[in-house]
């Protein structure tokens, strides 16, 4: 990714945005489309920056349009509406990470936390418990995070049965580093000298 930024060509100033607001626009829902068009990214779905994921879905949205346009091309009759309904997908699991955790912010989505929502934010605090003992479990909550996998895969039977058994191992007690790996981090002085 390096190189090819080093190479490109900037095309306008950087442009700052400070705003934190999760945003969603369904272009997909509307009852007729322009042929040859097609949203994506931040046109489509702005979440706050918190979560990490605006570049990640802009980059499947965009996958999905190239998907489109090699199977059928840009110009087929229907292809925009296609490509619009392939970019809402993955839009709307990174939608309901988001949503799913400001709920729980007085004035962030406009509604209060459901029964559904509590439920909800159990398990995933059980999940991220049992996750700082597990590999198994760490690894299913980072591909969902990372939105590698859908949040349905947290129902695996192997995920459930960890949740429900615990983590395998106490929750450590601070960061697994060596003590010349915290002593490059400046988490601790190195040994012999004075901090």
């Amino acid at each position: 990714m390096g190189e090819l930024i080093a190479r490109a060509e900037p095309l306008s100033d950087v442009s700052l945005t400070r705003t934190t607001v999760n945003r969603r626009l369904h272009f997909e829902r509307l009852a007729s489309w322009p042929e040859g068009f097609v949203a994506v990214g931040d046109a489509v779905a702005a979440y706050n920056p918190v979560y990490g994921h605006g570049m990640t879905v802009a980059a499947q949205g965009a996958a999905s349009l190239g998907d489109t346009i090699a199977e059928r091309g840009l110009a087929a009759p229907g292809a925009g509406r296609r490509a619009q309904h392939a970019v809402a997908l993955h839009a709307a699991v990174a939608w309901d990470l988001a949503v799913g955790q400001d709920v729980f912010y007085p004035g962030a989505t406009g509604r209060a936390p459901t029964f559904r929502d509590r439920c909800a934010a159990r398990f995933v605090g059980r999940l991220m418990y049992v996750s700082t003992g597990s590999g198994k479990v760490a690894e299913a909550v980072n591909d969902v995070m990372m939105l590698e996998r859908p949040p349905i895969s947290l129902l695996r039977p192997g995920v459930l049965a960890a949740v429900v058994r615990g983590p395998r191992r106490p929750a450590p007690s601070g960061p697994p580093l060596t003590g010349t790996e915290l002593a490059a981090a400046r988490l601790t002085p190195p040994s012999g000298s004075v901090p």
